[in-house]
């Protein structure tokens, strides 16, 4: 004769797991959690920075590269093109060449970010420079080239410097972002609002095949009030649930 065989599953969400648990799926996820990370911090704030550069600047052909490793070269670079009417119309920039630009003494031709230094391994803000193509009026240029050179370089070392330092105010939000991405705390967060999966009490993942055609029933846990009179002799006291 056939036989019937009935099987009891506890099944829990993840918040119900113990904290020990819960922290062991958060190790086994790591590359999730990294992948989440790129997907919804990281590259947020890269199109802002690409955004400010093009609004600054002028930008076109940006291209950012970071490295979020904790190690030696850690950081954050790029390289571009700036437009130069947009980077003329900042006089910080030019104060000490003012005069020779508006003579027609001189004529920059070309602003651009470049990577420098012997290796581009690193992604640090120290691994790119700013460099300046420039002409100078034929008729002064023997008397006059050195001296404008000297100036264009501290032109080019003054904006170099400026995107250094919005290059590492970018790394510290890109870190700062990291960070809490993949905090358990995010972890735990993200599993409470988008994790529909069913626990064992050790963690195991009740395969959701097994139980989707299953009778629920929710345990729940009655405050019972028994009434019971302290004097009362205990040895014949009796208690009845319906």
């Amino acid at each position: 004769m056939p036989k019937t065989y009935t099987t009891k599953i506890i099944g829990y969400e993840f918040s119900e797991l113990s904290e020990d648990i819960q922290r062991d799926w958060y190790t086994k996820d790591n590359e999730c959690l990294d992948y989440d990370a790129e997907e919804c911090f990281i590259k947020p704030l890269i199109e802002g920075f690409h955004e400010e550069l093009t609004d600054e600047y002028g930008a076109t052909d940006i291209e950012v590269n970071y490295d979020l490793s904790y190690g030696q070269g850690d950081g954050c670079s790029f390289t571009a093109f700036f437009d130069v009417d947009t980077l003329l119309s900042n006089l910080d920039f030019w104060q000490d060449l003012t005069d020779d630009l508006n003579s027609g003494l001189l004529e920059i031709d070309d602003i651009r970010v470049v990577r420098c230094g012997y290796s581009n391994h690193y992604c640090h803000e120290n691994t790119c420079e700013v460099e300046i193509d420039w002409e100078c009026n034929n008729e002064y240029r023997g008397e006059e080239f050195n001296r404008l050179q000297e100036l264009v370089d501290a032109a080019s070392t003054m904006i170099t410097n400026e995107i250094r330092d919005k290059l590492r105010d970018l790394k510290r939000e890109l870190y700062d972002s990291y960070e809490v991405a993949t905090s358990f705390e995010a972890y735990q967060e993200f599993m409470a609002e988008h994790n529909n999966l069913k626990y064992t009490e050790l963690g195991e993942i009740i395969p959701p095949d097994l139980i989707k055609d299953a009778t629920i029933v929710d345990g729940v846990q009655l405050q019972l009030d028994f009434g019971i009179d302290v004097d009362a002799d205990t040895d014949s006291l009796e208690i009845e649930i319906l």
